[in-house]
């Protein structure tokens, strides 16, 4: 085992060499570093200036129309649901709206939404 694990180890070291050919400091090494963490920072910048703007991008401003019409078209539903649940228990029971609308907190000026 000792032997194998040395024979790894010489293995190892060679690979550390051979990447670090092609990797020695130099100040054109250093220069491109120091432009590349540049790059990377203004990317991080212009990343979050988009994220910014994002809410004016045509595809979020559709997603949200799509959006807004299904939420629109649920309310409706729910209120065409309450509308029929009142009707029905008027005729089934005889209570007036105004004491159906009291006893279970519907507002006076529901109604769809346009």
């Amino acid at each position: 085992q000792f032997a194998e694990s040395s024979q790894k180890k010489e293995a190892l070291e060679k690979n550390i060499e051979k990447s670090k050919l092609g990797r020695e400091d130099t100040a054109e090494r250093a220069a491109l570093i120091e432009e590349l963490s540049a790059l990377r920072q203004k990317k991080e910048q212009l990343k979050a200036e988009i994220e910014k703007y994002r809410e004016c991008d045509p595809d979020v401003v559709e997603e949200m129309r799509q959006t807004n019409k299904i939420a629109k078209e649920a309310a409706n539903r729910w209120t065409d649901n309450i509308f029929s649940i009142k009707s029905w228990a008027k005729r089934k029971f005889g209570f007036e709206e105004s004491r159906i609308d009291k006893s279970f907190g519907i507002p006076e000026d529901l109604d769809y939404i346009d």
